[in-house]
Order: C-alpha cells, then sequence, then structure tokens
C-alpha cells in the first residue's frame, strides 16, 4: 500500500509501505478515502527530528473513510461503516475521556505523529495513506450518518475531524454565545472554522481578523459580520473603534504567537474570555507571553488542544441540517501520490491555497 512518509526536514515521499494489520483486540483497519494536509503537518516537515520523529514514519491525521476490518472487541462500528476520526484516538471511557477532553486519554495518542501513543500496541500510523490501523477504533471512529456517507461528501465531513472542531473549541472555550461579539484572529484554516463555530454559537457580530483579503472574503461568507486586514489597519484600534471602545466579549485566537495573544487579549473587553489553539507558542520564550495584560482585565486564558472526539457527533449533526458548509477550507485536492506538492503548496502559500485535500486511488 502507499502512504504519505517523513523522511527528514523537508524530505516527505510518498511510497510503498507494508500493509496495515490489525495487531491489538480494540484495533480497525480503515480504507482512507480523503485526507487532509494539517498546518500542524507543516511543523514536523520543518522540526521534525527535534520533535522525534524518525524516517519512515506515516504522516497524517485527517481522515475519512470506510472500516475494512475490525478487532475481536470492537463495538460500535462495523466493516462497511463509512466514519470520521477525530485527529488523535482514544478509548472514550476512562475518567478523562468522561471528563471530555480525550485528548488525555491514558490509551491514547495522535494519528501519524510520536507523541502520546506509548499504549498503541505498535507505531502509530498517519492518515494520508490508502488505509491505517485505528488503536481504540470503537471509542475513536464516528460513523457518519446516511445523508452524509457517499464520497461527495468527504470534504464536507473530513474536518470535523480536526480543523472544525478545533475552531469550534477555541469558540467555546472564547464563550461565544447568542447575541455575543466575538474576534476571530487568524485566517487559515482554522481561523475560517473559527467563524463558521462563532456563527453555530450564535455570536451577533463577528469581526474577523486576517492579512489575506480573499481569506477574509471567504470569512463572510461564512458569516464574519466586520473584516479587519492587519496588512491595511492597525486591528487592535479598529476592533476597539467597531466595539464602543470596550473590545470583544470572547477572542477566538488561532495562531498563538506572542504577538497573536497579546493582540487578541488587548482587543478583549474586560471579563471577557480568549481561547488559544494554535500552535506557535511552541516555538517562542513563554516570557514574552503578555499575562499581565489579562490580568489587569480579568480576562480568562483558555488554551489547550482540542478533543474533537467529543465535538464530532454534534458537529455532524449540524452539517447534516445544513448549517455551515466547512468544505470552504480545501483549495486544493490532489491525488495521494502528489502529497509532496501539497506540502509544498501549503508551506509556501501559493497564491489562493489554504488547505490542501488528498484522495487515494485520484
Amino acid at each position: 500500500m502507499r502512504a504519505t512518509t517523513f523522511h527528514g526536514a523537508g524530505d516527505i515521499r510518498v511510497e510503498d509501505v507494508p500493509d496495515s494489520q490489525i495487531l491489538a483486540p480494540t484495533d480497525a483497519i480503515v480504507r482512507v478515502t480523503k485526507a487532509g494536509i494539517c498546518g500542524s503537518d507543516l511543523h514536523f516537515l520543518h522540526y521534525g527530528e527535534a520533535l522525534g520523529m524518525t524516517p519512515g514514519l506515516r504522516l497524517g491525521h485527517e481522515f475519512v473513510g470506510v472500516v475494512e476490518e475490525v478487532g475481536p472487541e470492537v463495538t460500535g462500528i462495523a466493516v462497511g461503516d463509512r466514519v470520521v476520526a477525530p485527529f488523535a484516538f482514544s478509548d472514550n471511557s476512562c475518567p478523562c475521556c468522561s471528563l471530555g477532553v480525550q485528548t488525555s486519554c491514558t490509551s491514547g495518542g495522535i494519528f501519524g505523529s510520536p507523541f502520546w501513543g506509548e499504549s498503541a500496541g505498535g507505531i502509530v500510523e498517519g492518515g494520508q495513506a490508502e488505509a491505517l490501523r485505528v488503536p481504540q477504533a470503537g471509542g475513536t471512529l464516528v460513523v457518519i450518518p446516511e445523508a452524509l456517507a457517499a464520497a461527495e461528501h468527504d470534504t464536507k465531513v473530513l474536518p470535523l475531524g480536526d480543523v472544525l472542531s478545533t475552531g469550534y473549541h477555541a469558540a467555546v472555550n472564547a464563550g461565544v454565545g447568542a447575541g455575543t461579539t466575538a474576534v476571530v484572529i487568524g485566517d487559515g484554516a482554522v481561523g475560517l472554522s473559527g467563524v463558521i463555530s462563532a456563527k453555530l454559537l450564535g455570536a451577533e457580530r463577528i469581526i474577523h481578523v486576517g492579512h489575506h483579503a480573499d481569506r477574509l472574503e471567504l470569512g463572510k461568507a461564512a458569516g464574519a459580520t466586520h473584516s479587519v486586514n492587519g496588512k491595511d489597519e492597525d486591528v487592535v484600534a479598529t476592533v476597539l473603534e467597531l466595539t464602543d471602545g470596550l473590545g470583544a466579549d470572547g477572542a477566538v485566537e488561532t495562531i498563538s504567537s506572542n504577538g497573536t495573544i497579546e493582540q487578541a487579549i488587548t482587543v478583549t473587553r474586560p471579563g471577557g474570555n480568549v481561547g488559544i489553539v494554535g500552535m506557535s507558542h511552541f516555538f517562542e520564550e513563554a516570557a514574552g507571553q503578555p499575562y499581565a495584560i489579562a490580568f489587569m482585565k480579568n480576562v480568562s486564558l483558555h488554551p489547550g488542544v482540542c478533543p474533537s472526539r467529543d465535538y464530532i457527533p454534534g458537529l455532524l449533526a449540524d452539517l447534516e441540517a445544513g448549517k455551515m458548509d466547512p468544505s470552504i477550507v480545501f483549495t486544493h485536492d490532489l491525488a495521494l501520490d502528489d502529497a509532496p506538492e501539497g506540502y509544498r503548496i501549503m508551506d509556501e502559500r501559493v497564491d489562493g491555497s489554504i488547505k490542501v485535500a488528498l484522495t487515494p486511488g485520484a
């Protein structure tokens, strides 16, 4: 079978690998029908060795597909089911999972990475492949409802496993709800998902902040009531003007550099909330982070990796009801063998690009 693999900084390949096999009674094998390249995959592209990745590791944590085989202890799914996976597998029954934080599952791990997967019973495989082994399959995989269970819907369902649920997590943590004013910082796939999510949660005003006019236009189509282009405008001054000097009720912060976190805190009203889901803070000194500003304003900061397994069922219901179309984040759909080109497109931010989908067999 074919799979996308890591071989060092800047070296992504698609090559023949051994077929995925059941290794534990709670495993399943899923034939992938659509996979995604995530912005976080670009961190692996550049810093993979420093992060503990080894040559040959199979990449990808966003995928939908069809169940081809299940282990004897798998419940809740069956051969032939069309499924979507969260980016992290979990048993969905341990104390952490029961609290709705499946990304802290004691039996969990992240697909296509070396992180937090010691309990998987073997190397953790990735979803940018023709197929993969899914540990803890019964607790991880979510069956796609019949109305969405066709290949034509794959690009709508696929974002629920990571980018859409991550944007939703940030909006929930930012306290976005009916009648609120939300600022969404970032115009990438997660930022656009944050706009979609703020609308789903009932925000009255959604101020979308970014640096790309075409992406900000997509944000408007997704529900943003105002757009602020940081290339042309003073973001803080503009948002404060739009909110009569008070600031927004909550900020959905999807980049998470020291600078954007400070920006989010500054444009949030006293007593408001900031949901932080970006990864840039992993690559900056924490000493530069602006917690003193949050302290003086009583702004609550809620960073956290998204427990997407907790959100997917509800988001599937919203998708089936026609309340959103998260497929807008995909600007390219390439054959699996073209995955290295997909990484290049996203890494170099080729004009008009946001997110790349991969289709095995195309």
